[in-house]
């Protein structure tokens, strides 16, 4: 707590250590946070309070949340203030569980694929091992694609399976002409 006024009455720190520690229940990454209360400078006769909360959190991707309010008085700044850091707070957790969701859900080093923007052409490069029709129809049932490049081990070449709608197995084998 910085208090740079020099007129916040502690039950409003108390107030502001209070509701900060409720910020652990949505976000329990925390490290750290800051809270600064300075006189705002106005020519009218209404003296305002501004409030600044900086939160650090334990990632490299996501490391500080900030939010700054000013208003008449330090506990109204600083509930504006809490309230916008809340929201802040709720929308990086989303976020992180949205890119971790995405990363458990992306194929493991089994292909590697050029980033393109939607609706571009994307370009997949599979790094292909021998395998038999038995070996590419076991990868092909346990994978989500509906088709399966692979190299057939007999013949050297590149071939694809696919499941038909009667439940059926097609092999494509390439013919050179």
């Amino acid at each position: 707590m910085h208090d740079r006024t020099d007129r916040v009455p502690t039950r409003v720190v108390e107030y502001a250590e209070q509701r900060l520690t409720r910020l652990g229940r949505h976000f329990d990454l925390i490290t750290d946070i800051e809270v600064e209360f300075e006189n705002e400078s106005r020519r009218g006769t209404n003296p305002a309070c501004s409030t600044r909360i900086t939160i650090h959190t334990d990632g490299r991707r996501h490391p500080i949340v900030n939010a700054a309010e000013v208003a008449g008085y330090p506990r109204a700044a600083l509930d504006l203030a809490l309230d916008k850091v809340d929201r802040q707070l709720l929308k990086l957790k989303e976020k992180i569980k949205l890119e971790r969701k995405r990363g458990a859900a992306a194929p493991v080093g089994e292909e590697d694929a050029e980033p393109t923007g939607a609706g571009e052409l994307e370009i997949v490069r599979p790094k292909l091992r021998p395998q038999s029709i038995a070996d590419a129809e076991a990868a092909l049932a346990a994978g989500r694609n509906p088709c399966y490049v692979f190299l057939d081990e007999s013949s050297g070449q590149v071939s694809v399976c696919f499941r038909r709608a009667d439940g059926g197995l097609t092999v494509i084998e390439p013919v050179v002409v």
